[in-house]
């Protein structure tokens, strides 16, 4: 039997994990190749992880006139498939250390985008030449690239928060039209 204070501490560090990483017990793993798509009006792009089939959704932070909330451009929030696609805010751990975003102002109606997950890599909000939407672009060798999707693999959580163990980005070559994936190894 486990003394009682071992026990507190071992609940205490479970409950930090399942709030960290979502409720792996009401999640469930995808059961077909693809997974759910994702339907949201504003919605730039969505980031899935393993092993469940929640979604983190990255969509334009609108104010009330309808304009783009400049202080803070894009929100972030989860479809909780598993709990009939109810919506839900990040948690601030969450947000701090995995799928919450930094933002800077570049001027010209374009903004800086960093994912907490990674914060190397560039993302950029702008409005797209072709239908005059805000959309997020990722630039790889200097070309601009439309970004679709994301997958982030993760490892077991540490005490304070989830091992990222690689992301996928897969983006759209604005050029031609042809779906690229590229790997970031963490």
């Amino acid at each position: 039997m486990i003394p009682f204070k071992k026990a507190h501490q071992t609940l205490q560090i479970v409950f930090l994990v399942l709030l960290t990483i979502g409720n792996p017990l009401s999640a469930q793993p995808f059961t077909t190749k693809d997974p759910p798509a994702v339907r949201i009006e504003n919605l730039l792009f969505f980031i899935q992880k393993s092993p469940d089939a929640n979604t983190v959704v990255y969509e334009l932070n609108l104010n009330e006139d309808g304009t783009l909330c400049t202080q803070a451009p894009v929100k972030v929030s989860w479809i909780r498939y598993a709990e009939d696609g109810k919506r839900e805010e990040l948690t601030s751990i969450e947000r701090k250390h995995v799928y919450g975003v930094q933002s800077q102002d570049l001027g010209n109606d374009e903004y800086e985008i960093h994912l907490m997950a990674y914060t190397k890599l560039p993302l950029y909000l702008r409005r797209s030449q072709t239908d005059n939407k805000y959309k997020i672009y990722i630039k790889d060798e200097g070309l601009p690239y439309l970004l679709k999707r994301a997958f982030i693999k993760l490892d077991r959580c540490s005490f304070w928060y989830p091992k990222v163990r690689y992301i996928d980005l897969v983006a759209v070559d604005t050029a031609n039209g042809k779906e690229i994936l590229r790997r970031i190894n963490i």
